[in-house]
């Protein structure tokens, strides 16, 4: 049985994913299992030894075109259409899958059927199967909108069948630090931390205070970090790729800035603590044995993000970014 599954966002979306084709191969460990990926989250499908091919989706018209030729030889039994978005969909409508299934999700913030119209009609015409996700009915009837539970509900519709318990988290290949860390809290440095709730002041006040509880910090940054950390990066140590590998014992609060993938999943997977917004670190801590504290923008829907983003199959701690109490519920979650 040859499989295609097409999962051309973020990093996120892609670890989610994971269950899916572990839950497959679970039931069929001979299955082949491929995946079009972005460059966003090709690192993640380079990591997950269940997949058998990976296709990087180039997002030019020659890239997208070559893309549909090399599906098109294939001769898939199954695709499947995860992603949103007119690429997404056209690489499988012209590909010779004999079932082509597409999982359409309407807006969590509109409810307009025009919204979806181009994905619905193309729907009706290219695939033997379709599952659209109203988001807001569902979660209104307490219906299931967990990413991975709907494309679950996908793969089953479509006549295949999966573990719909797996666990992922032995599968995904961390490199090997050796490192004194002792007790390691992670904090990952997005930008949302800093907002109308909470400030860059508040932050520090945070980090001293969690100094008290005989516990190491490291503060992993990405892109959108310097554009509101201003203080924190002029207060702290900065150790970057190149110190790392000369970085033996982390007994103090450091920044590690811009961290390569490899080493910034392997010291999530060396932390006893990780705090994050929800970000593509909730889903990599998620595969570790880390204990995990997740905070949602109270200005985004936070408990529909929640119910739709969970870590899969991870006991975790969740709050919401308008919580008066942020600060002491954070430390609670150390102690």
């Amino acid at each position: 049985m040859k499989i295609c599954i097409v999962r051309t966002d973020k990093m996120g979306d892609m670890i989610l994913t994971l269950p899916i084709i572990q839950g497959l191969k679970e039931i069929n460990k001979d299955y082949q299992i491929d995946v079009v990926c972005s460059s966003a989250n090709q690192k993640i499908c380079n990591q997950f030894n269940s997949i058998n091919s990976i296709i990087l989706l180039q997002n030019k018209f020659i890239g997208i075109f070559k893309t549909i030729s090399n599906l098109r030889k294939k001769n898939y039994d199954y695709i499947f259409t995860f992603s949103p978005g007119i690429v997404s969909i056209l690489i499988s409508a012209f590909s010779k899958s004999k079932t082509k299934s597409l999982m359409i999700l309407k807006s969590r913030y509109k409810n307009n059927y025009n919204t979806k119209l181009i994905e619905l009609i193309l729907s009706k015409i290219f695939f033997n199967q379709y599952l659209t996700i109203n988001r807001q009915l569902r979660y209104s009837q307490n219906k299931p909108i967990h990413q991975t539970k709907v494309m679950m509900e996908l793969v089953t519709k479509s006549g295949l069948y999966l573990n719909e318990n797996t666990h992922i988290k032995n599968l995904f290949k961390f490199k090997k630090i050796y490192m004194n860390t002792g007790k390691l809290c992670l904090i990952h440095l997005s930008s949302k931390w800093v907002n109308k709730y909470f400030s860059e002041d508040n932050f520090i006040h945070l980090l001293e205070n969690l100094k008290k509880l005989n516990i190491n910090i490291v503060m992993t940054s990405d892109s959108t970090s310097k554009d509101v950390f201003y203080k924190i990066f002029e207060k702290y140590d900065i150790v970057t790729n190149v110190d790392l590998k000369n970085l033996n014992v982390i007994n103090k609060v450091l920044i590690l800035d811009q961290l390569n993938f490899d080493n910034w999943t392997s010291i999530i997977n060396l932390s006893t603590y990780v705090i994050t917004p929800e970000c593509g670190c909730t889903h990599i801590a998620s595969l570790s044995e880390a204990k995990l504290c997740v905070i949602y923008d109270a200005d985004n829907a936070p408990y529909m993000i929640a119910e739709e983003y969970a870590p899969w199959n991870k006991k975790y701690t969740k709050i919401v970014s308008n919580n008066k109490n942020l600060e002491k519920e954070l430390i609670s979650f150390i102690n």
